[in-house]
């Protein structure tokens, strides 16, 4: 929403005319969607009514009283469908190499730095986290943790959501917008070709890239497990799992850590990249 009305930028131009013009062709077809374009509020009020807030009124203020909270779910999923789902592929795939960059920023560098790098207008001042942006709120996650969310269309420092929408108690969501260069406008080029469906390479391609048993072990770890699990998942010992995952890990494709007594496993970005991690939309 916010990035359609973002009318004096050159970020996602292109896809914006072709939006707004789906929209305006449309007609009643797409009646929730066209509201959403017009709302003279912004996307944090409407994911405020969206996620169940208690202080947003039933009816938004500047929403056309046709459309009120109740109808909201059926109009976003409007907006997804001619704004989002053509391209999908291609920012899941961009999103789920942005949260594998920063779990390994986490895993490596500690929590600080990945809150202190998530944007300009996110700080982390113990035990506070700052967050420059209209209209936020004090959260106080009471021990819920908190979700962290990238966004490729999110505009200006940042969004929080007290909860998880419909979910009672969940961890408060902070949504971040995630576009470090120009390349995202290409994400969304109608012109490319889409993203494969494969939700990995087939195992006998990557089985004849590392071999049988390491191919193996870079599934085993898409979750992140320890030795002595991953042993038990693929009938190996202990021994044999860490000479491979030594190996996987000097080549940049596994990240090792201890938890506690533990040491877990995890991929990289570029591991994941070589299984080809790919989405699907649901």
């Amino acid at each position: 929403m916010d990035a359609l009305r973002n009318d004096q930028s050159e970020f996602l131009r292109a896809w914006r005319r072709r939006v707004i013009t789906r929209i305006a062709q449309a007609g009643k077809e797409l009646d929730g969607a066209r509201r959403l374009a017009s709302f003279s509020g912004g996307s944090r009020e409407v994911l405020s009514a969206w996620s169940g807030d208690t202080g947003v009124p039933s009816a938004l203020p500047g929403l056309e009283p046709g459309l009120r909270r109740s109808h909201l779910a059926a109009a976003i999923g409007e907006m997804c469908h001619v704004a989002v789902r053509p391209h999908w592929g291609r920012v899941h795939a961009h999103l789920t190499s942005v949260r594998d960059f920063r779990r390994d920023t986490m895993c490596s560098e500690g929590i600080e730095a990945l809150l202190n790098n998530l944007s300009p207008y996110i700080r982390w001042r113990a035990p506070v986290l700052e967050i420059d942006s209209a209209g936020m709120a004090r959260v106080e996650p009471n021990g819920r943790g908190l979700l962290l969310s990238p966004s490729l269309f999110l505009q200006g420092g940042a969004a929080v959501l007290p909860s998880f929408p419909w979910t009672a108690e969940s961890s408060p969501v902070l949504v971040f917008p995630d576009r470090p260069s120009d390349r995202h406008g290409s994400l969304l080029d109608e012109g490319r070709p889409p993203a494969p469906a494969a939700d990995f390479l087939p195992q006998d391609s990557l089985a004849a890239l590392l071999g049988k048993t390491r191919a193996a072990v870079l599934h085993g770890l898409r979750d992140g497990c320890s030795n002595g699990e991953l042993a038990e998942k693929l009938g190996v010992t202990p021994a044999a799992i860490s000479q491979h995952t030594g190996t996987l890990r000097n080549a940049g494709l596994v990240f090792t850590c201890r938890s506690g007594g533990r040491v877990v496993h995890t991929l990289t970005t570029l591991g994941r990249c070589l299984l080809h991690v790919g989405p699907n939309f649901d």
